[in-house]
């Protein structure tokens, strides 16, 4: 007995220690903060993480420097440079089913981004949810955290505060699949695209997120892409990138909000909010 109450002493200690450097490191560690009673809907957890990227259906961050974004005199040159780091950290991600398009996670009681708000925490989210429509509507949202005030960095602060006409002629993808059949490589590319001059984004503002609901059932052309690339998902890794188009010399050189690796998902692994 006085064995087993050292152990659970030794484990409270250990997890004291460990809740402090999550608080400490912010984003570091978000991934390992899910309780175990939080099941399977704790939004921002819903997919796993690998960083080895072995593990199918899972995420990772991916190197920044796959990407080119415009230069410091892209204006001048038009010429486009590798990227060297991102402005935020990916901390979670969500792979979910529903019979309906599923908007606002990051507003959602208990989830990551709630869970943070309530303990004070100043970090600002950023947060990508891309809506598949069909029988079964899916969603791929994808979560990022900075430490950095949102006024330090002008372009991002009058993005996340503006209005979405803004909001959607600067805001960037950049796609690749990085393995895959020859057939989707060519049809998803590797070009940069402001996504919301092709598809429709629903912004949702909170106290400390900004949620962009990519539905992309808005084109029929990205539908059909999508429809291609969900049959052979879990044979493909897609890397991708997202950033605010910058457009004058003050906004150059540009920068990365994110990264992001996704390793063979698969349309049969995704959590059904049925099961919630």
């Amino acid at each position: 007995d006085q064995r087993h109450a050292k152990l659970s002493s030794a484990a409270v200690f250990v997890r004291k220690l460990h809740d402090l450097a999550v608080q400490k490191r912010g984003y570091v560690d978000l991934q390992g903060a899910a309780d175990a009673d939080n099941g399977p809907c704790y939004y921002g957890h819903t997919l796993p993480k690998d960083s080895s990227c072995t593990m199918p259906s899972s995420w990772s961050m991916t190197d920044p420097t796959t990407f080119l974004i415009r230069g410091e005199s892209y204006l001048l040159d038009r010429q486009k440079i590798k990227a060297e780091n991102t402005l935020m950290q990916m901390v979670g991600a969500d792979w979910i089913k529903s019979d309906k398009r599923e908007d606002d996670l990051a507003g959602r009681p208990g989830g990551l981004v709630q869970k943070y708000a309530a303990q004070g925490g100043s970090k600002f989210f950023f947060i990508v949810n891309i809506q598949v429509p069909g029988s079964t509507t899916y969603s791929l949202a994808l979560y990022y955290m900075m430490d950095t005030p949102l006024e330090k960095v002008p372009l991002l602060e009058r993005f996340v505060n503006g209005d979405d006409t803004f909001r959607n002629s600067r805001f960037k993808l950049i796609p690749y699949i990085s393995k895959g059949s020859w057939i989707v490589k060519q049809s998803v590319g590797k070009k940069a695209c402001l996504v919301g001059q092709a598809l429709e984004i629903n912004y949702f503002r909170g106290s400390n997120y900004l949620e962009l609901g990519v539905d992309i059932g808005s084109s029929t052309v990205a539908r059909g892409v999508v429809s291609l690339v969900l049959g052979y998902l879990n044979n493909l890794v897609i890397e991708m990138a997202f950033l605010v188009q910058g457009n004058t010399q003050e906004e150059l050189p540009e920068f990365l909000l994110g990264t992001c690796r996704l390793n063979y998902l698969d349309a049969s692994k995704a959590v059904s909010l049925d099961e919630c």
